[in-house]
């Protein structure tokens, strides 16, 4: 996909905004919604870092702004963080692996999974708990997808659901499992020779910021049921995102 510089720089700023909020919403998201369109415009190696820069600034920025002291559970960080170490390593070399189309079809195959998975959680299987033990694999398959797509959300997201989070515990463990291993994703993309930054990244740290205010306003003046609906339906458009950069590749 091929735009005009002026032009594909709004897009982008417009993109990383509503990536923004949503992230603020629900405590990931951020990358299901950029990463198709991203991929498609700049390049996946780009995007990967553009999404890594971008999000950490709204993630901190989610956990500076909040009304009362964050309060991840310690335990669950540190059981996703720690798994995701192996994983991360090798989502490095997928990312240097994969041809640019295949990489794309490997996103846009990855969000219409978190799609499913997310009307999954809606259901009543929402109110299964699982064992501790099962944060071995979804830190694993986490962080493979965190290094070669950015989108190490919904293995964690699924994970954590099932821990019997209550949504804020939930949103600040999601936050600061993204905060602890961003120094090994970054290391783990530089080993592979990946780390490559989109020239114009510094105007979308300022659309992340922007969306991250917003965002914060709307969680705190939706309710639960309401802005899950927003986050399901802006994730399904991501979907339709992914299918349609590939077709006009």
């Amino acid at each position: 996909m091929h735009l005009d510089g002026g032009i594909l720089l709004g897009a982008l700023f417009g993109l990383i905004f509503v990536s923004a909020i949503l992230q603020s919403l629900s405590g990931f998201g951020f990358a299901l919604l950029s990463a198709p369109l991203l991929a498609a415009t700049i390049g996946g190696a780009e995007a990967v870092s553009t999404i890594i820069i971008t999000g950490t600034v709204c993630d901190v920025a989610i956990l500076a702004m909040r009304r009362s002291v964050p309060r991840p559970v310690a335990r669950e960080v540190w059981a996703l963080a720690g798994w995701s170490v192996p994983g991360m390593l090798a989502g490095a070399w997928l990312l240097a692996w994969l041809p640019a189309s295949g990489l794309q079809i490997f996103v846009a195959c990855v969000v219409i999974g978190a799609v499913v998975l997310r009307l999954r959680l809606r259901s009543r299987e929402r109110d299964v708990v699982v064992r501790p033990v099962w944060a071995v694999p979804a830190g694993l398959l986490s962080g493979a997808l965190s290094t070669s797509t950015s989108l190490g959300g919904p293995p964690s997201v699924y994970y954590l659901v099932h821990r019997d989070l209550k949504p804020h515990a939930m949103r600040d463990t999601l936050v600061t499992v993204s905060l602890v291993r961003l120094p090994l994703s970054v290391a783990s993309l530089v080993l592979a020779g990946t780390w490559v930054t989109y020239e114009y990244w510094l105007p979308l740290v300022g659309a992340a910021l922007l969306g991250q205010q917003v965002g914060a306003r709307a969680f705190h003046a939706f309710g639960s049921s309401r802005y899950e609906r927003v986050v399901l339906c802006l994730l399904v458009v991501s979907a339709l995102v992914s299918v349609g950069a590939l077709l006009i590749r």
